[in-house]
Formats: C-alpha cells, structure tokens, sequence
C-alpha cells in the first residue's frame, strides 16, 4: 500500500513540475514579444521635463512645451574619434523650444584671443625673476613674450619679459623654471623676495567658441552641434587655452559651424535620459 502511494505521490510530482516548466516558458515568450513591442514603440516626451512619456502629441502637463516625438528610429550618437558620449543621443527639437530654454545657435570661428598664464617666484636680483609654469602651458610659452606682477616686499608693480625657458620638467610637481628680466622697476628688488603675476599671451586667429557652449564631462569637453531642423548631436572635443568667455578649440569643430549656447545641461539631461533607454 505503501509502495502504491508513493508512486501515486511520484507521478503528480513529475507532471506538476513539467506543467510549471511549460507555463515559465509561455510567460517568458510573452515577455520576450511585450518588450520586442516596447522597444519599437513611440513616445512623445518634453525637452524640459524628459520624465514625462505621453502616448500622444500634444503640450506638457508641467510646462506646456510642445512635446517632441521620439522613436527608436530618431535616436542615434554623433561622436567624434569613436567616443560613445556616455550613451548620449541626439535631441530634436524646434526652434520655439529652443527659445523657449535660452539656448542660442552660435557658430565656430578664428578670432585672435589673449590668455593669461598665473605664475609665482622669487626674485633672483634687483633684475630678474624665477617663476613656474605648468608644463601644459609650454606650447603658447616662447622668450619674449611680456609678464608683470608684484613683488611683495615693495609690493611695486614690476613688468619685463621671458628671456629664458628651461628643457627639464619638475617631476613632482609638472612644472618648468622660467627666467624674466625686469624692465620697469624703479626700485632695486631683493633677491629671495617673492613675486606674484601673470604672463600675458595673444594667440591669433585661433578657432574658439563661447565658454557658454562647453559641457565639462568626466570624459572631456562635449559641445552640442547644431544640424538641420534643429537636430542637436553630442559631440567631445579638445579645447586649448581659456580666455575672457572663450576657449580655443584644438579639434572636434570647423570653422562656421554652428553648436548650441547656454543651459546646455537641459539638453544634455534629454540625450543622457534617451540614450540610457536606447
């Protein structure tokens, strides 16, 4: 009798677990053809607000913006040098909402630019100075070029220009020695003293854009180019020296070519947010 139950006991066990098996295998291919339909769908959202997904066009329940389409089809990166942008992608937009968020289209052009360098030291005698500069300001560094400061036991303002550069980097700290001469002091400086100043450089006709346009990213600088029906790609570029509301741009843009300025970061936010669903 015994032996009859069990084998009863058997039978319902192995048919329950191979109904249980069958059903998870229906539930997953349900799954499977639901997410397959998600991710085909279309969805219209707010360049403002990127957490609202409507199934409809229409205006923004927070603010009112037209919402802007968005399809599997319409999303896609634009990097340079194979960079994927942190998943970013393109934004569409129109020209009312890009108004609407304060963002301007501005182009890409060679201007001439001057930057200074900050620099520290001693006075080596009543006509020279010894400052550091860091080795990524070596390529606009050349003899010549004019400095001034102050020197703090006078605190006289004193002026004069590079005459000599060093070959070998500090390696602690990244930084050459510098040599100037002073032409301008009307005191004798004491040597050991030290001095505080800038070094003033004009860089012509460099590519440069508006400060405004840069996105300073863990993975470098990124700017957003302007396209065709306002199709706004993320793209990194390498910038070079920083001037009063510029930067040089070493590569990444052309000259006339057209990127967004201003809150960046809305339509930064709207790329990443697309992108993480992509």
């Amino acid at each position: 009798m015994n032996k009859k139950l069990l084998l009863i006991i058997s039978i319902i066990a192995i048919l329950g677990f191979w109904a249980s098996k069958t059903l998870i295998k229906k539930d997953s291919s349900k799954d499977k053809t639901s997410v397959t339909k998600m991710e085909n769908s279309v969805y219209w959202t707010c360049p403002m607000h990127p957490q609202v997904h409507m199934e409809h066009e229409g205006e923004c329940p927070i603010c009112h913006m037209k919402l802007v389409k968005v399809t599997k089809q319409n999303q896609g990166n634009n990097i340079n040098d194979g960079d994927t942008a942190d998943n970013r992608t393109s934004v569409f937009t129109t020209k009312n909402q890009l108004d609407l968020i304060g963002l301007q289209k501005v182009q890409a052009e060679k201007m001439d630019l001057t930057t200074k360098i900050g620099i520290s030291g001693r006075a080596l005698s009543a006509s020279a100075v010894a400052f550091q500069v860091y080795e990524s300001d070596l390529r606009v560094l050349k003899v010549g070029l004019p400095f001034k400061g102050i020197e703090s036991v006078s605190s006289e303002d004193v002026s004069g220009i590079i005459t000599s550069i060093d070959s070998l980097v500090d390696p602690t700290s990244r930084t050459v020695r510098v040599i100037g001469s002073i032409k301008n002091s009307s005191t004798r400086l004491l040597p050991e003293t030290s001095f505080s100043g800038e070094i003033l450089i004009l860089l012509k006709d460099r590519l440069a854009i508006p400060e405004s346009s840069v996105l300073h990213t863990g993975k470098g600088a990124l700017v957003y180019i302007v396209e065709k029906n306002n199709k706004l790609n993320p793209t990194f570029i390498k910038l070079g020296a920083k001037t009063e509301g510029f930067y040089e741009v070493i590569s990444g843009l052309t000259d006339g070519q057209f990127i967004s300025s201003g809150p960046n970061f809305l339509i930064d936010s709207e790329a990443k947010i697309r992108g993480a669903n992509d």
